[in-house]
């Protein structure tokens, strides 16, 4: 008995995969995307963070310009989101209001100071028992919160 073969038979099977050099780029080309994405999302945080602390810094001067005792000022009422406020030493009123996405404090003849920019919310609510008025905003889309303490018109105690 002879045995044949067939000429497909004799011929070497290839064997299908990849290569080390083909993996080894693979990788490489892996990770040097990803370091990008990476440096991306880190430089992303650090701008975010720059600007966390910039529009915390700017709210708290505003705040400061408010609070102010050289203003003095006084709380006499409020008008939706309009506050009405009196310098007693100066006898003029201030309003405090938002205007074109600017918190800004206007006075009769003195025109207005610009307190914030990019502002997308405001709301100040008076409290009559603790004479604090919480004034909330947002600045690129974060909260802030602050009571500041403003007595009535005529009830500033004397000093």
């Amino acid at each position: 008995m002879s045995i044949k073969f067939k000429g497909d038979c004799l011929k070497r099977k290839e064997i299908l995969g990849f290569t080390l050099i083909e993996c080894l780029i693979a990788l490489s080309l892996t990770l040097m995307i990803l370091s990008t994405f990476r440096l991306v999302l880190n430089t992303s945080n650090r701008v975010n963070q720059q600007i966390t602390a910039e529009d915390f810094f700017r709210w708290q001067q505003a705040v400061d310009v408010l609070n102010n005792e050289s203003m003095k000022l006084s709380f006499i009422k409020q008008d939706g989101n309009t506050v009405v406020l009196y310098n007693e030493e100066t006898n003029k009123e201030y309003h405090l209001i938002l205007k074109n996405g600017v918190l800004q404090l206007t006075g009769d003849e003195s025109g207005y100071q610009p307190l914030l920019d990019n502002v997308s919310f405001f709301k100040a609510v008076y409290d009559d028992k603790n004479y604090t008025l919480k004034v909330h905003t947002k600045i690129h889309e974060r909260d802030y919160v602050k009571e500041i303490i403003f007595f009535k018109k005529g009830e500033r105690p004397i000093e």
